[in-house]
């Protein structure tokens, strides 16, 4: 990858940024997504879009952003490691026998990365699709039932009325 393209998107990285900050996510998403187009090992942009997925709670798009993460940043360190191993051959070839010895080496032949970017997506990966296939299932609304109106008081009839006490004193007649 060229240093103008790192720069480029390194710039787009920061104007998405500005964007988010002001409350443009729609802008700052397309930024950011042109950041990445850019330079696939811009993992401060991948970082930011997979925030702003999570935030607006699109859970099947942040799957497959993150999935998309993965290879393009996984590519893009293999490519540069490529490129670094054919430019400085003669290095390579020379310290290869003692990286191989250390367990440096992948079976490729290239050298492992000690980047935790990738591990932390892939844990983040993990985490959103045991949250997403355990979710609750959300039941449609129903309909409102309709208001139960109080019954009026009907008067008592005679016959079910209540007959009053009286309490008549001793002595007294009534």
């Amino acid at each position: 990858m060229s240093r103008r393209k790192q720069i480029r998107s390194k710039e787009q990285f920061d104007a998405a940024l500005e964007l988010e900050k002001s409350g443009d996510t729609g802008g700052a998403m397309k930024l950011y997504q042109k950041a990445t187009v850019t330079d696939p090992a811009n993992h401060h942009a991948w970082n930011r879009l997979m925030i702003i997925y999570r935030k607006t709670r699109s859970g099947e798009d942040e799957v497959k952003l993150i999935k998309l993460a993965i290879s393009s940043y996984q590519g893009a360190l293999h490519s540069k490691q490529e490129e670094w191993a054919k430019q400085n051959s003669e290095k390579a070839e020379s310290s290869r026998e003692l990286a191989k010895v250390l367990g440096l080496l992948e079976p490729t032949g290239l050298p492992k990365n000690d980047d935790t970017t990738i591990e932390k997506w892939q844990t983040r990966l993990y985490l959103l699709e045991y949250r997403i296939k355990n979710a609750r299932k959300t039941k449609p609304a129903k309909k409102k039932p309709k208001a139960i109106k109080p019954k009026p008081k009907r008067a008592l009839t005679k016959a079910k009325q209540k007959p009053k006490r009286t309490t008549t004193k001793p002595g007294t007649k009534k």
